[in-house]
């Protein structure tokens, strides 16, 4: 028995309170997990729906961007590429789902043409619309970053929650069981003996 539960009432009391407590937090800590696996399956669902839409657009941008090499050539495309300024609106913010944080990746879209630092006037129709698809997956590959690191969150999240419901399940409330039971038959076994022990006095008395 462990030494801080002697086999007193007050003890046997204070085990049941904690195994209630014990129970009940494992009921809590369930809870959680099916909330956080609906949360995870929903982003799945998300995930899965833009995977395929950014598919559809890698296609659709690469044929264009094929074709704006054989109207342009590759050299003047290479060299507008490398005036295209490095992305600097992106920033990120956290949320909290069930207590698990959860990157929110804010991406403040350029609407302003005279930011960029070519013409439309000397590249062609192809050209133009590959570079609006591209900017169409960019806005898509940073959803579906946040959706991808949400889920990795949430995945390491249920994996804590269902290690301490296992630990309560498995260890704590059987050990405490346990620890109620051998306490429980202590004290009745003393009872008996303190019962018997007044039988005898009684009896000696009465003769």
């Amino acid at each position: 028995m462990e030494n801080q539960y002697l086999p007193t009432k007050t003890n046997l009391l204070k085990i049941k309170d904690s195994i209630k407590l014990s129970k009940q937090g494992r009921e809590l800590l369930e809870r959680k997990r099916l909330i956080l696996m609906k949360e995870k399956e929903k982003y799945i669902e998300q995930v899965d729906k833009l995977r395929k839409e950014m598919k559809d657009l890698f296609h659709e941008a690469f044929s264009l961007f094929k074709q704006a090499n054989v109207d342009m050539g590759i050299n003047l495309i290479s060299d507008i590429s490398e005036e295209i300024p490095k992305e600097k609106s992106v920033s990120i913010k956290y949320k909290t789902v069930m207590g698990v944080e959860i990157p929110s990746i804010i991406f403040r879209k350029n609407e302003k043409k005279e930011n960029l630092n070519f013409g439309f006037y000397n590249t062609t129709i192809s050209f133009d619309k590959a570079v609006i698809k591209f900017n169409e997956i960019k806005e898509k590959l940073i959803m579906l970053t946040e959706l991808e690191n949400t889920i990795k969150r949430l995945e390491i999240a249920i994996t804590k929650v269902r290690m301490r419901s296992n630990a309560l399940e498995n260890i704590i409330i059987p050990r405490d069981e346990k620890i109620s039971k051998k306490i429980q038959e202590t004290l009745e076994e003393k009872d008996r003996e303190d019962f018997s022990r007044l039988k005898l006095i009684k009896r000696k008395l009465n003769n």
